[in-house]
């Protein structure tokens, strides 16, 4: 009986013995470390042809720049938009002469969320086209789409 007291009480201490050994082993974390980025430049061209005043349109460009506390990251047609992290263009916006919109950043981004939903309850067609450049490269280039009652353009890009 005392040798499997004996026996137990070793083999225990092998095992906390063993685990201390494998947990003091692992790296050590000083804390939260914050990846460098050098960020990302983006560039969106949008374009509207012919869209009825039925046409639900809507252009969504969001983005966090690599430092947060800078709020102003977006330009439309070459003036900045101060103190906005988001470009949102509806239909309002292509009801005028303006058909064409170029969105750029105006400092570096560290993330980028475009969302795109172009809808034409009438049966009324109408085109539009979208591109997107990050970082001088096209990721999507979408020309000339027809949008009509049965085909809409719905999508949400992350770059």
């Amino acid at each position: 009986m005392k040798t499997s007291i004996l026996k137990r009480i070793t083999l225990s201490f092998f095992g906390i013995a063993l685990l201390a050994g494998i947990s003091s082993c692992s790296k050590k974390n000083d804390g939260p470390t914050t990846p460098t980025s050098k960020g990302k430049t983006a560039k969106f061209t949008v374009t509207v042809k012919g869209a009825p005043s039925s046409a639900y349109i809507s252009f969504v460009m969001a983005g966090v720049a690599t430092d947060p506390s800078n709020t102003t990251v977006w330009k439309v047609n070459g003036t900045t938009q101060s103190n906005e992290q988001a470009v949102s263009l509806g239909a309002n916006k292509f009801t005028s002469t303006t058909q064409t919109y170029v969105i750029e950043s105006v400092t570096p981004l560290q993330a980028i969320s475009v969302g795109v939903q172009c809808l034409s309850p009438a049966n009324v067609a109408y085109t539009i086209s979208y591109k997107a450049e990050i970082n001088g490269e096209v990721k999507a280039d979408n020309q000339n789409v027809a949008v009509t009652k049965d085909a809409d353009f719905t999508h949400d890009y992350t770059y």
